[in-house]
């Protein structure tokens, strides 16, 4: 099997987060998924795929044209 599919990817991620609520606990994993989602978010802003203006601009109402 070459390539995943966002099923399978899907499966994978639901099937640790479970494991993740038995072992730590549901609180624990919200904060562990929270971090998680942060991390990448900035990991897109250093690599120059997160455009901080256009979300901005988006947030405000405004489009760019």
């Amino acid at each position: 099997m070459g390539m995943w599919t966002y099923k399978q990817w899907g499966a994978l991620i639901g099937g640790l987060l479970i494991v993740l609520i038995a072992t730590l606990g549901v609180g624990t994993t919200a904060l562990v998924v929270i971090f998680a989602v942060i991390g990448y978010f900035v990991g897109a802003f250093l690599e120059g795929e997160v455009d901080i203006e256009d979300i901005r601009a988006r947030a405000q109402g405004r489009r760019g044209g």
